[in-house]
């Protein structure tokens, strides 16, 4: 889920092209669920296949957490900003993801309702709404795309305490960053040896690799370049290199993932518990080169009109894609055509822009 604060608006302001990078992210993630819904669908045109593109677009939610930690970070380790309220970043943190969680809970609630289908249990609707469920189980059938709110959720709850490893000198940063990594390694290699030494019964840990504590190492590779931005910015033609190998390695490994199929699903070693570090880092570095100024095509696309307001929207896109495309395919009981792929956007990037508008911001001017 993609995050937005007074600190992170400050960032994007300066650095468009970090705007647009929450942009690509969550276009990426709506065309893999549009793929889906097309039921993968033949995108070769001659020699060029696109399907693997899409077929990654999963990867934007890791590109997602990346964001999070180096943009969140920043108002907690820059010595030239005040010190960060707890109260008041919690408070942001509330109205920045409830309000428009909440609004469209409550529109999902009524359709099922007028559909006339089972609505969720009292159990269910509370945790959801107090993004608790991932406790209990990874998503929701509300909306699956919910499994990674908790998340970023449980992320906002440690950061101040994670923050602490950030501040100062280069070699507590290092060393915090490599426990870190570490912890990350080692709690993901721990789920898939339960499933290996305790079958069906070592699930109830396995599930948590995908969730925060599975997850820490991504969060933390954004934070370790927040720190490098603001101690040791790359100068301007190391900045260009780092945005190029950041977007080269980013590439090669989503296509790699794609050869590799349901891999973290499947518990496949060691890529289920390696993949998570790898595609982190490489969205680390990219988005270091990119906020140290790189002047880059990479950078110039990402500042891009177009990709910069899909970014100022992205958390609303993020949240109503799926249902419309849920509701399509629900109504008419058939794959998604290319006419329809077109219409579908359009609806979603309306609807995505209304609940930006007039669910979003009004919170946010709160503070």
């Amino acid at each position: 889920m993609p995050p937005r604060d007074s600190a992170v608006d400050h960032c994007a302001t300066r650095i468009p092209a970090i705007t647009g990078a929450r942009g690509v992210a969550a276009l990426w993630v709506m065309l893999f669920h549009l793929y889906e819904f097309s039921h993968r669908a033949d995108l070769s045109i001659g020699t060029l296949d696109f399907s693997p593109v899409l077929l990654s677009g999963y990867l934007g939610v890791d590109l997602f957490f990346v964001l999070s930690g180096f943009l969140l970070v920043q108002g907690f380790i820059d010595p030239a900003r005040p010190p960060v309220k707890l109260g008041s970043f919690w408070r942001h943190r509330f109205r920045r993801v409830l309000p428009a969680l909440w609004a469209q809970l409550v529109i999902l609630l009524v359709i099922h309702a007028l559909r006339g289908s089972a609505l969720p249990s009292p159990f269910e609707l509370v945790t959801v709404f107090s993004l608790t469920f991932n406790l209990w189980a990874n998503d929701t059938a509300l909306n699956p795309v919910y499994w990674s709110m908790p998340v970023e959720w449980n992320f906002y709850m440690l950061l101040p305490l994670l923050a602490l490893g950030f501040r100062g000198t280069g070699t507590r940063t290092v060393v915090t960053l490599l426990l870190l990594i570490s912890s990350a390694l080692v709690f993901r290699w721990l789920c898939i040896w339960s499933v290996a030494t305790y079958g069906e019964d070592g699930v109830v840990l396995a599930r948590w690799i995908i969730q925060l504590p599975g997850r820490i190492d991504q969060f933390a590779l954004g934070m370790a370049a927040a720190w490098c931005m603001l101690h040791r910015r790359p100068n301007a033609r190391l900045a260009r290199w780092l945005t190029w190998l950041g977007c080269a390695t980013a590439i090669v490994l989503a296509g790699f993932a794609v050869q590799l199929g349901n891999f973290i699903i499947e518990l496949r070693q060691p890529w289920s518990w390696l993949f998570a570090t790898l595609i982190g880092a490489s969205f680390a570095v990219l988005v270091l080169g990119v906020a140290s100024g790189a002047d880059s095509r990479v950078s110039k696309v990402l500042a891009s009109s177009p990709l910069v307001w899909l970014g100022g929207i992205s958390y609303s896109l993020y949240l109503w894609h799926f249902p419309i495309l849920q509701g399509f395919a629900n109504t008419f009981a058939r794959p998604v055509g290319a006419s329809d792929a077109l219409l579908l956007v359009g609806v979603i990037l309306l609807v995505s822009a209304l609940s930006e508008r007039w669910v979003e911001r009004p919170f946010l001017r709160r503070d």
